[in-house]
């Protein structure tokens, strides 16, 4: 249904009630939806599996994206897999990053082009059959690679699935859900991310703990990432195609090569929106990945021990302190509103970095409020612009270029990802000899560059701040407007509107000759 066309008149019913004649059952038809209001008692369920189908892939994006460092340790405990140089590590923990932002561009126009539902189960295969791949790899020669280059590809192809799944759920979510319901289903789909690092930390915790031989510890932790998404499969396969592509694209622009130009000109047209959500997405994951830089300070002042085991423990606590932050976006997302939000996320994140960065040596004599103020670094991210980023691009765009463009702004914060995790780690390093603090025993030296980090990180929170103020459009484009939630209908049936009006008609004809023989009869009786 196009965006300026009349909205369709919805007849009010109560969605508690179960129709029961053929006429009850009638009054909760829309004729140009082709569907049924159905009674609201499988409301909670229904919303909460769609939830998880869509939410799957931020599970494996994050899980994926964080198991494989720890994965690398467990590797190299095998002396047959050969030498896997510092290089080599992070061109692997890279690959994922590179893959993912391949396919948030690459399945963002084709969810456009082709449909959500076609590019939705094409993510979901190639992130299962990646990450199963990752897990099999070998130390024997395949195709002229070694078991390093195999992960890599493997990796890449995984990340490209993953990365699709950010423009493909987030649509779908979108264009399934009523307007009042809308913010906050999309910040539940986007906080199965930290439910995804919880379960990585938890199954690289069993793996160390359970697991004794070190050439299945690896692969089983990696493995686990595929099961949510094995599981979740087969309900994509089996979904329809949401009413707003098929109403608003798919029947009103039938040739591909009208849709590609439609693409193209919407894009332009929308380029200011596209700017502030890429920029500010650009700018989170390079804040982002600021954080990372002193989780070794951190997981120091935990005082656990530097082992394989003791690595894991630390692991799931960092990811349990990333928790609160999503709950909570979920909670107030719609009541704050999602440029506040991602302002507030911003404000805070520039307040704590800066004080981090004042007061660096105070913090560390104190392990606790080093702590503290490292998952407040979280806090601020995941009550903010990590959910918010994801939110927006999802409801300001049209839909003819609703994937398009959020593949774009997630792309966009891939790179910013790509860029903070390669620019932090020399700035960190920036005073040591060699800019290598591995190779001095002078703590201070890194705690220097550690400060100018914080620094950055300021300044950074700080022009996310301003550019989000300037920017950031939050108003939800008015091809939404006439979405209906998913989880109140039920498709009609071949022919089963057609009974129905027959039926209404025999009722009425009854109705008019007065009650049969029979029933005087029986009324007699």
């Amino acid at each position: 249904m196009a965006a300026q066309a009349e909205a369709p008149q919805v007849i009010a019913v109560h969605l508690s009630d179960e129709p029961r004649k053929p006429e009850e059952r009638l009054e909760h038809y829309h004729p140009e939806h082709h569907h049924f209001y159905e009674p609201n008692k499988a409301h909670t369920g229904k919303r909460l599996l769609r939830i998880v189908i869509a939410g799957t892939g931020f599970l494996s994006d994050s899980y994926d994206l964080f198991v494989i460092n720890i994965a690398l340790l467990m590797m190299k405990q095998n002396e047959n897999y050969g030498v896997l140089s510092p290089d080599m590590q992070a061109q692997i923990s890279m690959m994922a990053i590179v893959g993912a932002l391949t396919g948030q561009l690459f399945f963002g126009v084709l969810g456009d082009e082709f449909g959500r539902k076609k590019a939705f189960v094409i993510t979901a295969l190639m992130t299962i059959g990646g990450t199963v791949l990752a897990a099999c790899v070998q130390p024997t020669q395949f195709l002229g690679m070694n078991i390093w280059q195999q992960l890599m590809l493997f990796r890449f192809i995984m990340g490209m699935g993953v990365g699709g799944e950010y423009p493909m759920a987030s649509t779908i979510t979108a264009e399934s859900s009523a307007p009042g319901e809308r913010g906050r289903n999309l910040a539940a789909v986007f906080s199965m991310q930290g439910v995804g690092r919880v379960m990585c930390a938890l199954m690289l915790l069993v793996a160390a703990f359970t697991i004794e031989d070190t050439n299945w510890q690896w692969r089983f932790a990696i493995l686990m990432g595929a099961v949510p998404m094995i599981m979740a499969v087969y309900f994509r396969f089996t979904s329809e195609e949401t009413e707003a592509y098929k109403h608003q694209v798919e029947e009103k622009v039938t040739s591909v090569r009208d849709r590609t130009r439609n693409i193209i000109r919407l894009v332009w047209a929308n380029r200011v929106k596209l700017l502030g959500t890429a920029g500010s997405w650009f700018i989170l994951d390079v804040l982002f990945y600021g954080n990372s830089l002193f989780s070794a300070d951190v997981t120091r002042a935990m005082g656990t021990e530097n082992t394989l085991e003791g690595k894991t423990v630390q692991n799931l606590i960092i990811q349990l302190m990333a928790m609160p932050g999503y709950i909570l976006a979920v909670i107030f997302l719609d009541r704050i509103g999602r440029k506040r939000l991602q302002l507030i996320g911003f404000g805070g994140e520039a307040i704590i970095f800066a004080a981090m960065a004042i007061f660096q040596q105070q913090f560390k004599g104190l392990p606790a409020l080093f702590v503290f103020m490292y998952a407040l670094t979280f806090f601020f991210d995941d009550f903010g612009p990590n959910t918010t980023t994801f939110v927006i691009p999802a409801e300001i765009f049209p839909t003819d270029v609703r994937s398009t463009c959020h593949g774009i702004s997630a792309a966009f914060g891939k790179a910013g990802a790509a860029i903070g995790a390669a620019a932090f780690l020399k700035v960190a390093n920036m005073f040591c000899p060699g800019d290598n603090c591995h190779n001095t025993e002078d703590p201070a030296l890194l705690d220097k560059g550690i400060r100018v980090v914080f620094i950055c990180c300021t300044v950074l929170a700080v022009i996310g701040l301003l550019w989000t103020w300037a920017l950031v459009q939050d108003t939800p484009h008015e091809s939404l407007a006439e979405v209906e939630s998913c989880y109140h209908v039920e498709p009609e049936k071949e022919g089963e509107v057609k009974a129905l009006e027959i039926a209404v008609i025999k009722d009425h004809e009854a109705l008019d000759k007065g009650p049969s023989t029979t029933e005087q009869e029986a009324k007699v009786v």
